[in-house]
């Protein structure tokens, strides 16, 4: 890679290696080893940490609760808030009572937004992947920059006209949703084409308003940059009923868009934002995804975007919204070593800044072990979709499996 190039893709491929100790078990051993690979600290690691932080109890305590406290949420998990006051006491070399004055007199954007990039990329990079999931849907990564292409992603064509056939009815994920709640949407949206139906609520608190707010984008791109790619200038309001139940309907033709649709279902049943008691849900479209035509040309890798020696050929190649099947196959590693990958939704173009949120770091795959010429042949894959605005597969190795120590060798694959 050339320097550029590597510091680009150099967290991310940290946080593949976080995960690659799990790969080629069962799901539960890749969930154990991942966690421990990226939760627990060994002596070595923790030894700079502790020089710098000689806080007593009370002072970590109000550390914690202070950093909780400018958090926009109460979701961010403990060893996230513990890791960040660790290193911004080390990168910054401060004392805890230093930070506490700091934090509570609500400076810390110029004191400390020097190192605050480093800190929160180093956090990540340890988390495992359960926590890491979770500090990606408290929303503190967010980006809160304009996003001056945002409107060019959305492509809303003028003309848009109702698909020749309704789509299924498009039911909430009860991994986007507070428990109990349902969200249906009646008839599912078809990106790219207008809209009109219901959109029906169970399981919500009763006797309050729900505000339902359109976004443009898949899941991934949403989450991502959420101001951007939400309306929230125009909510749809519906009254929940006794029951938790509410039906909202859209009568006048609304256009979706081609790069996916989505709904984020929110309450307020204090009535105060800042509490965040509202439960709620997002709910996204799902294109059916059938396989591609035969004969789809291989994809290979480019240097570009790869450690020195590494190649990665993708046989057939991704066709983009349809299922692939086929192998992945490697050279230029170092034998004996395990190879392991993750998929992401985004293009060479747009994975530097989509790739916390855009790669399932949650869910890696295993992909061989290179033989002694450094070469590695996965088995079949199953039917597996990808995604229509662009699909990118992470691979790496982590030697020592330590992420921290950047000994893995890696490439990205993107399919534009």
């Amino acid at each position: 890679m050339t320097s550029s190039l590597t510091a680009k893709l150099l967290i991310p491929i940290c946080i593949l290696c976080t995960v690659l100790a799990g790969c080629g078990g069962s799901s539960d051993e890749t969930s154990e080893t991942t966690a421990s690979a990226a939760g627990e600290t060994s002596e070595e690691e923790a030894t700079p940490i502790e020089s710098v932080d000689k806080s007593t109890d009370s002072e970590r305590d109000t550390l914690v609760a202070l950093v909780k406290a400018i958090q926009p949420t109460d979701d961010v998990p403990l060893a996230f808030n513990e890791c960040w006051i660790d290193e911004t006491l080390k990168r910054n070399d401060i004392s805890p009572t230093e930070l506490i004055v700091i934090l509570e007199a609500g400076d810390n954007d110029q004191v400390l937004d020097t190192h605050m990039e480093d800190v929160v990329q180093t956090c990540i990079g340890q988390l495992s992947a359960e926590d890491f999931a979770a500090v990606l849907a408290s929303g503190i990564l967010d980006d809160d920059e304009p996003d001056a292409e945002a409107d060019d992603r959305s492509d809303f064509s003028e003309d848009q006209v109702f698909p020749d056939v309704d789509a299924p009815d498009l039911v909430s994920d009860p991994m986007l949703a507070d428990e109990g709640i349902e969200i249906v949407v009646s008839p599912g949206f078809t990106n790219g084409y207008l809209w009109s139906g219901t959109v029906k609520g169970s399981g919500m608190p009763p006797g309050i308003l729900t505000a339902i707010f359109g976004c443009a984008g898949t899941f991934e791109t949403v989450i991502s940059n959420i101001f951007e790619a939400c309306d929230f200038a125009q909510p749809l309001i519906a009254f929940i009923d006794d029951q938790g139940n509410f039906v909202a309907s859209v009568n006048d033709p609304v256009p979706t868009s081609p790069q996916g649709t989505c709904l984020l279902i929110t309450t307020d049943p204090d009535d105060n934002p800042d509490t965040d008691d509202g439960p709620g849900a997002i709910v996204c479209s799902e294109n059916t995804q059938v396989l591609a035509d035969d004969g789809t040309p291989d994809m290979t890798s480019s240097p570009l975007y790869a450690d020195p020696g590494i190649e990665i050929t993708v046989s057939p190649g991704i066709v983009d919204g349809s299922l692939w099947q086929g192998v992945i196959r490697g050279s230029g590693f170092t034998p004996g070593e395990i190879v392991g990958g993750v998929g992401c939704a985004a293009t060479y173009d747009t994975f530097e800044d989509l790739f916390l949120s855009a790669c399932d770091y949650a869910n890696p795959f295993f992909l061989g072990i290179a033989d002694e010429n450094g070469a590695f042949e996965s088995d079949l894959f199953p039917p597996t979709p990808t995604v229509p605005s662009g699909t990118c597969l992470l691979i790496g190795t982590d030697p020592d499996g330590n992420p921290n120590t950047e000994d893995g060798q890696g490439v990205l694959l993107c399919t534009r």
